[in-house]
């Protein structure tokens, strides 16, 4: 039924309506590339499209209300603007109100984006050479990735670890006030959140959606004497990223050796009369 699964889009609503039918328990994001593409048509004031993203990109609800509030702000237009984005169910494109299942935190569909670039000239083919070149091309794919990820010196991916160690300078100036029922509260700056380590979660909420310990969560873990790097969830370790590549698709031979049962013949589509009335005059030169 989907449970588990996120989809992200650029908000077709042929795509809306058929994973809500047949995967009804799924989560469906939006690109806000894609949500900025449509809104910025009517709105296209460069503040606007700032506190945009900064809504998209505010991790708890009161940052978020925030950015809306700086919004409606900008000139006498601005209210009417955040009126209109809120269009945009929020939940499909602020990290806000992302569901915590998916351990990504993107607001963007750039992953589809550049794959669309990677294949641009296979999709000028015709259908079964298009689809022969993506084959070959996912197959060599699949190959080359898990070889890169079997040459990670650590546990973990490059990305991973790089984000991980940005978190731990950014925790070194944190401090625990102390601890209780409820978990640790750890003060940056002038702001202060609260950490669950039974739970692994903050209420900044970026160890929920990334699944890497944020800096208050790692601050809470060295006042334990435990280690932050042992708390980064599955789904970003060597491990997991093997499952996905261990997928292979198989060689075949070529296409004069397919066997293409008669019931799985493809047949050009049916001539469909267009709509208008038929051309009648000749073109010059009697054509």
């Amino acid at each position: 039924m989907g449970e588990g699964i996120t989809f992200i889009s650029d908000m077709q609503k042929g795509l809306i309506d058929s994973i809500s039918g047949v995967l009804p328990e799924a989560h469906h994001r939006f690109c806000v590339r894609h949500i900025e593409a449509n809104w910025c048509k009517r709105w296209g004031s460069g503040e606007y499209k700032k506190y945009l993203w900064w809504a998209a990109w505010s991790t708890y609800g009161e940052d978020f209300q925030d950015q809306l509030k700086n919004m409606s702000q900008v000139d006498d237009d601005g209210k009417a603007a955040v009126e209109d984005l809120l269009r945009y169910a929020p939940t499909c494109w602020s990290r806000a109100f992302f569901d915590i299942t998916c351990k990504n935190q993107s607001v963007d569909n750039n992953l589809t984006e550049s794959f669309n670039s990677w294949i641009l000239q296979a999709r000028q083919k015709p259908i079964i050479k298009m689809l022969e070149e993506i084959r070959i091309k996912v197959m060599n794919m699949l190959n080359d990735n898990e070889a890169e990820v079997m040459g990670w010196g650590g546990e973990y991916s490059p990305k991973t670890l790089n984000l991980y160690n940005q978190f731990m300078r950014i925790a070194q100036k944190c401090h625990v006030n102390g601890s209780a029922d409820q978990g640790y509260e750890v003060k940056e700056d002038s702001d202060r959140h609260i950490v669950n380590l039974g739970a692994k979660k903050c209420t900044c909420r970026t160890w929920d959606l990334c699944g890497i310990p944020c800096p208050h969560a790692i601050c809470a873990l060295l006042y334990k004497k435990q280690d932050p790097l042992s708390e980064i969830h599955w789904f970003l370790s060597k491990e997991a990223y093997l499952q996905t590549y261990s997928h292979k698709l198989q060689p075949v031979r070529g296409e004069k050796f397919w066997k293409i049962e008669p019931s799985q013949n493809m047949d050009p589509p049916e001539f469909v009369r267009q709509a208008g009335r038929p051309k009648v005059k000749k073109n010059k030169g009697g054509k």
